[in-house]
Order: structure tokens, then C-alpha cells, then sequence
């Protein structure tokens, strides 16, 4: 009993320097703001609300689009396999957590046999039985901070393939919308095209009736067939784009081709249009890609931490508790009781400096993940800075569009007028008719463009997740 009690001294010594152990390499600390972030924008206006706290479903009204977001977050096989990956990531953080504890085991045999006196003299045999029961133990004190430090390595990689899954999110709920308004941007211009090309196959019909009376020239006959043409070659170029842009969606939602359901139409759409204040300190919280820059740097920085603890020593308890007898009916008796506890301290001396390589391998590898972060954080400014930069100059930009049309389409009325009077030329129609169409399709560009813009703002804040 001297033995075990002896034993016992053993691990609560072990346990006390497991909870005194120094980490040799620094605690992580987050890394501080960039001198060059912007205090703020100011472009963005002065209101009490943030964007980044609007969820997705109350910025985008349409109920069709909604239903597809909601689809999508529940289907994307993309977002599918990165919550996969999530759940891989906190098993295998619990696996490197359960390093900190003691390992307890069991191993037990049981045997025998029969070899003469000549035989056992060169271990020939085991002349007897042989009967073992044991309870086993293995335990590598953390001294210096390697265990903790791979813990938290751990730790940080399933927290990094959260943020992974998040930045997903966010992506995912931005391309959809993306996709949604510009198929319904190509229905419209589809169906501009359409209007088009009906009323200049009525203009082909009254131009062709008046050239076989001799009212007018076949050059006019012959242009006003070109205008007809050149409408009708862009139907089946926008069908093309909208099957594309369909399949595209499906894809997203988990789907395979076909055709997909509309909601409100491109100029009903009713997107949030206040764009509230948001500071670069704000962004920087939100934004998954920047979260996870963060943590790729502390996996590095703990990985770093392993590598200086290598330098030291590691010491490791090992003990067996059970019985063994050569009988079986003596194996659980007081003679047959086995009591041992070892204690074994390894460590390098000379390895060519191995470890101080490694070591400088992974602090210039903090200084690599150091700068792609602050990449990361440089480039999350310019998306906002940019996305607001857009949508300031697409709504001015649809505004002119806007005037544009009006302008053409009182225009070709005018010109139609003088036409028909014969004060003009129908090359001057023609004109009048392309400028009109060539309005009509800009405008529905750009608002779609318009409506885009703030998807890519929303996408930028960090919002939607």
C-alpha cells in the first residue's frame, strides 16, 4: 500500500503543475484597427438604424424572392457541406481537448502452457498459467502550454468554418437576390423588346402597303424591315439569358433546370432605400470573411505556441492498477494486487535546430496570415465604400434614364406626326424608334443595376446572416 499511496502523491503533483503551467508562447491577442480604415463614410446618412442589423427577409419585399432565399438556406448543397464541415470541426476540437485529461484504459489476457526444463532455459516456452487484470492510465502533463495550445487551435478552426458557413450565408442570400432581380430586369427587357417588335411589324405592314401604292420609296420599305429585324434578333438572345439566369437560381436552391415562378415586377420592387449610419469598427464585427481572417491568424499564432513548447521537456505518468496470478483462483487475492505508477520526462538536446526552424516557420507564417488579414480588412472597406458609391450613382443615373424616355417617346410621337404630314424624312423615324428602344432597355438596366447596388451594400455591412 506504500506503493500506491506513493502513486496517488504522483498524479495530484501532476494535476497542480497542470494547472500552474506556464504557456511559453504569449497569449493571442486580437489584432488592433488599421491606421489607414476610414473613420467613417460619408456618403452614409446620419439615422439611428443600421443596415447590418436588417434581416434579409425585411429588406427584400418581394414574397417570391423571400421564398427562394429560404430555399436556398435550406438546400444549397455548398451550405450543406459547410455545416458538414462544422460538425467535423467541433468533433475533432473535442478530440484535441480530451488530450488535457488522463487516459484511462483496461487490458487484461489470460493464458498458459507447458514446456520442459531444457525448453524454458532459452524462453522455448511458459511452463504454468498466466493471468493479468488491469486498469491503466496515461497522462502528459502540460508544463509548458502545447496541449492548451492545440486546444486552442482547435478551437479557433471550428469557430473559423463557422464564420466560413457565415460568409457563405451572407454570399448566398446576395447571389440569389442578384439573380432574381436580373431575371426579372431580362423579363422586362423581354418584354420591351416584344412591344417593339409588334409595333414595327405594324409599321413594316402600313410602310409596305404605302410602297406598293407608290406613296413612298422602297429604301424606306427596306429600313423600316431592318428596325423590325434588329427587335426581333434580341427576343430570342433575352429568352436565352433568361433560361441561364433560371437554371442559375435552381442551381442555387438545390434544384436542377427548369423554369422558375415571378414575383413583383422589376419597377415594383421594393427594396429598403435608407441607407443608415455604419462605422468601420461595426463592419469589422460583422463581417464573416474578416471574423475568419481573425481566426485563421489565432490558429497560426497557437500553432506557433506548440512549436516554442517543443523546446521543452514533456512530462508524462503512466500506472497500472489490477491483479496478476500464474492462478486463477489466487488472481483477485491480496498477493495477486499490482499497484505502479512511473513517471518519464523527455526532451530534445541537439536535433540540428529543428525546432528553432520550425519555430521561425511559424512566425513568418503569423507575419503571411498578419497581412492577409489586414488585406482582408482593406478590401471589406473599399466593398462598402463602393457598393455606396453605386447605388448614390445609379439612382442619379435612373433618374436621367427616367427623362430619357420620356423625351425619346414624346420625341417619336412628334416625329411620327411629321411623318405622316410629310415634312420629314422615315429615316428620321427610324432614328426616333431606336433612340426610344435603346432608353427603354438603359432604364431597365439600370434598375436593375439600382436595386443591385444594394444587395452588394448589404453584402459588404456584413448583413443577412
Amino acid at each position: 500500500m506504500h506503493y500506491t499511496r506513493y502513486y496517488i502523491f504522483i498524479v495530484l503533483a501532476a494535476a497542480l503543475a497542470l494547472g500552474t503551467g506556464c504557456m511559453v508562447g504569449g497569449k493571442y491577442s486580437k489584432p488592433a484597427p488599421l491606421s489607414q480604415a476610414p473613420d467613417k463614410y460619408p456618403q452614409l446618412s446620419n439615422t439611428a438604424d443600421s443596415i447590418t442589423a436588417i434581416k434579409w427577409f425585411e429588406l427584400y419585399q418581394d414574397t417570391v424572392l423571400q421564398r427562394f432565399i429560404r430555399t436556398a438556406l435550406d438546400s444549397n448543397r455548398n451550405l450543406l457541406a459547410a455545416a458538414a464541415r462544422i460538425e467535423q470541426s467541433r468533433e475533432i476540437a473535442g478530440i484535441v481537448k480530451a488530450n488535457l485529461y488522463p487516459q484511462f484504459g483496461y487490458s487484461a489476457n489470460a493464458g498458459g502452457g507447458t514446456a520442459g526444463n531444457e525448453a524454458r532455459k532459452i524462453g522455448g516456452g511458459v511452463d504454468g498459467g498466466s493471468f493479468k487484470m488491469y486498469g491503466t492510465l496515461n497522462w502528459e502533463i502540460d508544463l509548458w502550454g502545447k496541449l492548451r495550445y492545440n486546444n486552442q487551435a482547435a478551437v479557433a478552426e471550428y469557430l473559423g468554418d463557422i464564420e466560413a458557413r457565415n460568409a457563405l450565408v451572407v454570399s448566398l442570400v446576395a447571389e440569389v437576390a442578384t439573380q432574381y432581380f436580373l431575371l426579372r430586369d431580362l423579363d422586362n427587357r423581354l418584354a420591351i423588346a416584344e412591344r417593339t417588335l409588334a409595333a414595327r411589324r405594324s409599321g413594316t405592314e402600313i410602310i409596305t402597303q404605302r410602297f406598293l401604292k407608290g406613296f413612298t420609296a422602297e429604301i424606306d420599305k427596306l429600313q423600316s424591315e431592318q428596325q423590325e429585324a434588329l427587335a426581333a434578333a434580341l427576343i430570342p438572345n433575352l429568352q436565352r439569358q433568361i433560361i441561364i439566369t433560371q437554371n442559375a437560381l435552381r442551381v442555387l436552391m438545390g434544384m436542377g433546370p427548369g423554369p422558375v415562378n415571378r414575383g413583383d415586377a422589376l419597377f415594383s420592387q421594393v427594396v429598403n432605400p435608407n441607407i443608415p449610419a455604419g462605422l468601420p469598427s461595426q463592419l469589422l464585427e460583422r463581417r464573416p470573411d474578416v471574423r475568419l481572417a481573425e481566426r485563421d491568424l489565432e490558429v497560426v499564432f497557437n500553432r506557433l505556441g506548440v512549436a516554442k513548447a517543443g523546446l521543452y521537456p514533456s512530462l508524462s505518468l503512466t500506472g497500472i492498477l489490477g491483479f496478476a496470478s500464474p492462478e486463477l483462483g489466487a488472481l483477485l487475492g491480496a498477493g495477486g494486487f499490482v499497484a505502479n505508477g512511473f513517471g518519464g520526462l523527455v526532451g530534445p538536446i541537439f536535433e540540428f535546430n529543428r525546432n528553432k526552424r520550425r519555430i521561425s516557420q511559424f512566425q513568418y507564417q503569423v507575419q503571411e496570415v498578419t497581412r492577409q488579414y489586414e488585406q482582408t480588412v482593406l478590401t471589406a472597406f473599399a466593398d462598402v465604400d463602393n457598393a455606396l458609391a453605386q447605388y448614390r450613382t445609379y439612382a442619379e443615373e435612373l433618374e436621367v434614364r427616367k427623362a430619357q424616355v420620356v423625351a425619346a417617346r414624346k420625341s417619336l410621337m412628334l416625329t411620327e406626326a411629321k411623318y405622316n404630314y410629310g415634312y420629314s424624312s422615315y429615316y428620321e423615324v427610324l432614328i426616333q424608334q431606336n433612340y426610344l428602344f435603346d432608353a427603354e432597355l438603359a432604364e431597365s438596366t439600370t434598375q436593375q443595376l439600382k436595386i443591385n447596388s444594394l444587395v452588394f451594400l448589404y453584402k459588404a455591412l456584413g448583413g443577412g446572416w
